[in-house]
């Protein structure tokens, strides 16, 4: 794990020495310079390292191969690397460190691009040919690890893992053209080539691009369009099935050479990734796997009615497991919100002080990998979404069932008490749901909802139609697409094209601040491809959600979480953090900077938040979205992108 940069066409040490220092964070333990010889095509690689396997010299980077050809700087982990590795042994390759980092290089010298297909972890990486002068650019199936590029004058081309890695070959940092659209429309660049700084470019997830003369060409080496298995077996066997890919996915990471530990909510999703980890070390030695990894650790919003530390407390006692609540305080998290908004780049609609501050603490007390929960609530539909299962219904009894559910998720755990009054209400609202008006009812309650967003209109913006309406028009045409039901489809463009990119290149920009890699099981390519291929009625059911993760972690989670209702999702607490400790700072911040973009909006916005007199959680997140355009344009001019 790292941060990679470089440049080709372009040569120089002061460049490459700035690079460094941008991307340091990513790495601190090492890093490394590459210059390509003045007698051929300029050429420049940076690394800064993350020692999580092979800690030795053998494996650092920028990675040679033995004749001195290749040239690979590597950003992520490929958790079957051993397995990798025996199979390249047997066609004849030779390796001279443990890591990897030199799987890779040897794979993607003997089988090309294709290599990657092999390939289960999460990756970006730029492979430099010097008898070709060929660049190869890679990113991983679901885009965990990000890669940015810059299209330089001349015929050049600069490449980072964040784009203040290249912001200082730029002519200037100014906002993309479309910046309006993506302050309003979060969710819906990540997973093209869009970008928010003018003149830089992400390589797609599941993309390659090679660049060669000064052109670069991109093409898809992944869908999971593409491996989808429609097979349905009994309900039981799908559970067995998903279970033991799941238990394998946490396994390959917990590979490492050194502590791992957890950002542990007390949700399902950390909390079955947590107690796996136990499960699976409780079960016998296994093949590089840390043998120290029980640590847990939670932001604490004392007070506060995000906190779910106790939560969280439970899972790691079940385990046996010492727990650190973090206090998260966003006066002293080590971060402005300028300097953090800088951090992480990308506005987003949540503060993002309580995730660095909680990464930061995790680094602090030695630990450089965590195995987090994320993937999840975009395969089973941890934000609701019950609207489109609805419309899957066949008989009168699912119906009631997708009922029951979204009483329930209202609920909290279930008592015997809730169930009869959900009883009661479900009897309740069936009796008018069946009545003569029932198709009229039934089709005000859907709203019109559609799989995806085609239904809209053009953007009103700069674009003709959004990234999310162009990809999703190629998705929609795919088969395997067209073959699942509505529900499955929701969750597939969550998944792939709108929310969980986001998120993904949130907490890489999270963890990553401070040096620590987030390893993420749900994200494995196995379990997504798996999860896609069943029927709706496998994700929902028995009054749940997520209804086969739960079936499938019984006798490894404690019930009281794996059966919980009620997960709030880890967001900063704006609504009280803006009435209390943050109130004098918005004050001076729209008091200091009059003439600053989007001042107008913000300070409207922020006489209607005072208003009103008890600010919900809602109201918190509507502010910050007004405040955030007027913050984020500021933040360009801090030290991090300088």
């Amino acid at each position: 794990m790292c941060g990679i940069a470089g440049f080709i066409g372009v040569g120089g040490a002061v460049h490459a020495q700035k690079m460094v220092d941008k991307i340091k964070h990513r790495g601190p333990d090492a890093d490394g310079i590459w210059i390509a010889p003045e007698s051929e095509s300029p050429a420049v690689f940076c690394h800064t390292r993350l020692s999580i396997l092979d800690l030795s010299d053998a494996a650092a980077q920028p990675f040679h191969s033995s004749d001195g050809r290749y040239v690979l700087v590597f950003n992520g982990e490929i958790y079957n690397f051993i397995e990798l590795r025996e199979a390249l042994i047997a066609k004849g390759c030779v390796f001279r460190s443990d890591s990897d980092t030199e799987v890779l290089l040897a794979g993607l010298i003997h089988e090309g691009p294709s290599f990657q297909a092999k390939c289960n972890g999460m990756w970006a990486f730029c492979l430099w040919d010097r008898q070709t002068h060929t660049a190869l650019f890679g990113r991983d199936r679901f885009g965990v690890k990000p890669l940015f590029y810059a299209r330089l004058p001349g015929k050049k081309i600069a490449f980072s893992s964040e784009m203040k890695g290249i912001s200082h070959l730029l002519s200037s940092i100014k906002p993309d053209q479309q910046i309006d659209y993506y302050f309003s429309h979060q969710f819906e660049y990540e997973s093209t080539s869009h970008s928010v700084i003018e003149d830089v470019h992400r390589l797609p997830p599941g993309h390659v691009g090679a660049f060669k003369d000064g052109e670069i060409v991109l093409s898809r080496w992944w869908s999971t369009l593409d491996h989808i298995d429609f097979a349905t077996p009994s309900y039981a066997a799908q559970v067995e099935q998903w279970r033991d890919i799941f238990l394998d996915a946490v396994k390959l990471r917990m590979r490492a050479d050194v502590r791992i530990g957890t950002a542990l909510s007390g949700g399902l999703d950390s909390s079955s990734v947590f107690a796996a980890m136990y499960y699976i070390s409780a079960s016998g030695n296994h093949a590089r796997l840390a043998s120290d990894w029980r640590h847990a650790f939670c932001a604490s919003y004392e007070g506060i009615s995000l906190d779910e530390t106790s939560w969280a407390r439970s899972v790691a006692e079940s385990c046996g497991t010492p727990f650190e609540a973090v206090a998260i305080d966003p006066l002293n998290s080590q971060w402005s919100i300028k300097q953090a908004l800088a951090q992480v780049e990308d506005p987003y609609l949540t503060i993002p002080l309580p995730m660095l501050a909680t990464y930061r603490a995790i680094k602090n007390a030695g630990i450089s990998v965590t195995i987090d929960g994320h993937g999840s609530d975009e395969l089973f539909s941890g934000y609701g979404h019950l609207k489109q299962a609805l419309s899957c219904v066949a008989t009168r009894k699912e119906f009631a069932e997708i009922l029951a559910i979204d009483e329930s998720c209202r609920t909290g755990v279930y008592s015997e008490r809730e169930k009869l009054k959900v009883r009661t209400l479900l009897r309740h609202r069936l009796k008018i749901l069946i009545s003569d008006y029932f198709p009229a009812r039934l089709r005000r309650f859907l709203g019109g909802l559609l799989p995806s967003r085609l239904a809209r209109g053009s953007s009103r913006f700069l674009f003709t139609e959004s990234p999310v309406e162009s990809d999703m028009k190629l998705i929609a045409n795919h088969p395997a697409f067209q073959a699942m039901d509505v529900f499955s489809q929701v969750m597939y463009e969550l998944f792939h094209v709108t929310i969980l990119p986001t998120l993904l290149r949130n907490y890489d920009r999270y963890s990553m601040a401070s040096g620590v890699e987030i390893r993420m099981p749900f994200m494995d390519w196995r379990l997504v491809c798996f999860t896609f291929s069943l029927p709706w009625q496998s994700k929902l059911g028995g009054t749940y959600t997520k209804r086969i993760q739960q079936d499938a972690l019984a006798g490894i989670l404690i019930d009281p979480v794996r059966l919980r209702r009620d997960k709030i999702g880890w967001n900063a607490p704006s609504h009280e953090w803006f009435r209390g400790p943050l109130a004098n700072s918005v004050d001076s911040w729209l008091n200091d900077s009059f003439m600053a973009p989007y001042h107008s909006r913000a300070l409207k916005a922020w006489h209607l938040f005072q208003g009103i007199e008890k600010p919900s959680f809602r109201d918190g997140e509507v502010f910050w979205n007004d405040l955030l355009p007027f913050l984020w344009t500021q933040s360009l001019t801090e030290e991090a992108w300088s």
